[in-house]
């Protein structure tokens, strides 16, 4: 009897142990399940759980690349020419350097780094013709549409194309520069006033085209220029640096810009960047601006049949639209104040050179990148 009791009282036991295991097991796996198989039955009621949501904006931010010197030769040059600023060369989608240079604020001794923002000046037009072409893309307006169509008292508004602004050949004589704060209005009004040099066809290279576009896409698309190009440029190609106007000075690692006169290096005057409106007054990372470029090349931004528009020359001149085109290269150019800004894509999309500079210590930004082209090869 008692051998009975005690087997009894085993069994009893080990049947208790399996039990409670099992309920364990299934307490510890089960939550994470059901929460799986709510989410995908419904996201109203359930939340995704707290791990997810990291991961997924991690994907969505987009970190300026982190310091890179795969080419000690390049580094070397650069050091050897005084750069200043931030250098970014990526080849083969490899970042070959990703360095800063020199200080970005002299009296602080701040140094440039991969992080630091930059005034872009006319490098900005390559981003304004492409937030047209998108319209064009749209069905908003077509690149033979006369400016008249949308500034009825325009000078010589029923010959000037949107194609003459895009391409720097609508003969407009263009508004002179100051220095205090303006409006886009305002200044249409100035480049209206300035009136015509001569019938549209032939080049020359003004900002007042670009500005008179950036009005226009305020014009058909109802919104500000930088809410349109926040959400139709700057956030598909992951641009979170990038800042529209005074802004810039109010954000973390903002270069500022020099100028050597009578051979001491003083800080360069910039006048208010709504004067540059649409034409010089975005600022950003070198990361920021490989991105755009990036984007721009592998079809994120615009079509096929758009981005041949844009990278064709539009007269005897190799400007397209926004970008030069050279025999083996895009490139754009931006000046303002100490601020040197030059982007340059090889036409394979292979090769990326930006050189985002804050002194013009160098009197060739242009065959600086030529020789780092060399180096590469």
């Amino acid at each position: 009897m008692r051998m009975r009791k005690r087997r009894k009282r085993k069994i009893i036991t080990a049947t208790l142990i399996v039990s409670f295991g099992l309920l364990g097991i299934y307490f510890l796996l089960a939550p994470t399940d059901r929460a799986e198989q709510e989410t995908a039955v419904t996201t109203s009621t359930v939340q995704p759980r707290p791990k997810a949501k990291k991961q997924a904006l991690k994907k969505t931010v987009a970190e300026p690349f982190p310091v890179t010197i795969k080419a000690p030769a390049i580094d070397a040059y650069l050091k050897t020419i005084q750069f200043s600023g931030t250098a970014l060369i990526v080849k083969n989608a490899q970042v070959v350097v990703s360095q800063g240079y020199g200080f970005a604020n002299q009296a602080e001794q701040k140094i440039n780094q991969p992080q630091t923002r930059f005034l872009i000046g006319s490098a900005q037009k390559a981003i304004i013709a492409t937030a047209v072409l998108q319209l064009v893309e749209q069905k908003k307006w077509q690149l033979d549409d006369p400016v008249s169509r949308f500034i009825p008292d325009f000078p010589n508004g029923e010959q000037i194309t949107l194609k003459n602004l895009l391409n720097h050949t609508s003969g407009i004589a263009g508004r002179q520069l100051s220095f205090g704060a303006i409006t886009p209005l305002e200044l249409v009004q100035e480049i209206e006033q300035a009136g015509i040099r001569q019938a549209p066809g032939t080049w020359r290279y003004l900002d007042s085209n670009y500005e008179v576009l950036a009005y226009l896409i305020e014009k058909i698309t109802q919104k500000p220029l930088a809410t349109y190009l926040a959400s139709e440029i700057f956030t598909p190609a992951e641009m979170n640096g990038a800042v529209e106007g005074q802004a810039f000075y109010q954000q973390a690692n903002a270069a500022t810009s020099y100028k050597w006169n009578g051979g001491q290096l003083q800080e360069a005057e910039v006048p208010d960047l709504s004067q540059e409106f649409g034409a010089g007054d975005l600022s950003m990372t070198a990361s920021d601006l490989y991105r755009f470029d990036q984007a721009l090349m592998t079809g994120k931004l615009l079509k096929e049949p758009e981005k041949t528009a844009m990278l064709t020359p539009g007269s005897s001149s190799s400007y397209g639209m926004g970008f030069y085109v050279n025999p083996a290269s895009y490139m754009n150019h931006g000046v303002l104040g100490g601020f040197n800004t030059i982007n340059s894509i090889s036409k394979d999309g292979s090769t990326y050179i930006l050189l985002l500079g804050n002194t013009n210590t160098i009197a060739s930004l242009g065959q600086a990148v030529d020789h780092i082209y060399t180096l590469l090869s």
